[in-house]
């Protein structure tokens, strides 16, 4: 489609608006590719994307959420179908920014990654559970997060959207990491997440790359 007949559809598309949400109840950072869905499914959730699921270009907007919104979870949200590794070979100077956690955590782990993953959804995957757990840690590492977790008035979890149907058989989220606890044992016998069911715990709690 040529970029003028985009531009027409958007002109002309109706924008039918629905009553706004009262309050949020989750800041989401997700790769931008899967907000379509996560807007829909999760209407109540203040949505930040970027192409990788990215914290570190976007602090000040998560912290907005936190301190404004009042929101109790930041959920940091990938994708098993983002292709990780055209971030981490962009040649941009912007993307040197954007993408700094990713390739870092990509130089650090790709050579053991390799070694075990030869499938290339099960290599994508595994990346970005350690994506998404080196973006948990840059929000770890702030004093006002940490605060708010040890007063129990936030939460950090990290979820991925399988639509690769590398984790099951349907898409569905996977809960991957839980205030930078990444084993999966341990996730599923938490006291914060004892109430949800244990049948749904032992399902939907999963990764991937559990070799920390």
């Amino acid at each position: 489609m040529s970029p003028v007949r985009v531009i027409e559809k958007l002109l002309v598309r109706e924008c039918v608006t629905r009553e706004e949400s009262s309050g949020y109840d989750t800041c989401i950072v997700c790769s931008s590719s899967v907000v379509w869905r996560i807007s829909s499914l999760f209407p109540e959730s203040y949505i930040v994307s970027n192409g990788a699921a990215q914290v570190f270009p976007n602090l000040a907007t998560v912290y907005y959420a936190v301190k404004e919104l009042k929101v109790p979870l930041i959920a940091i949200v990938g994708s098993t179908a983002t292709p990780l590794e055209c971030f981490i070979e962009m040649n941009l100077q912007s993307a040197e920014f954007e993408f700094k956690l990713l390739k870092k955590t990509y130089e650090e782990n790709a050579e053991i990654l390799l070694t075990m993953y030869e499938d290339k959804g099960l290599f994508n995957a595994a990346l970005m559970e350690l994506n998404i757990d080196a973006q948990i840690e840059k929000l770890l590492s702030l004093s006002e997060i940490t605060e708010l977790i040890q007063k129990g008035e936030l939460a950090v979890c990290g979820l991925i959207l399988d639509e690769a149907l590398i984790y099951g058989d349907k898409p569905s989220f996977y809960l991957i990491n839980f205030n930078g606890i990444r084993d999966p044992d341990e996730i599923r016998n938490h006291d914060l997440l004892s109430e949800i069911p244990e049948a749904v715990r032992k399902t939907k709690v999963k990764r991937v790359h559990i070799q920390f």
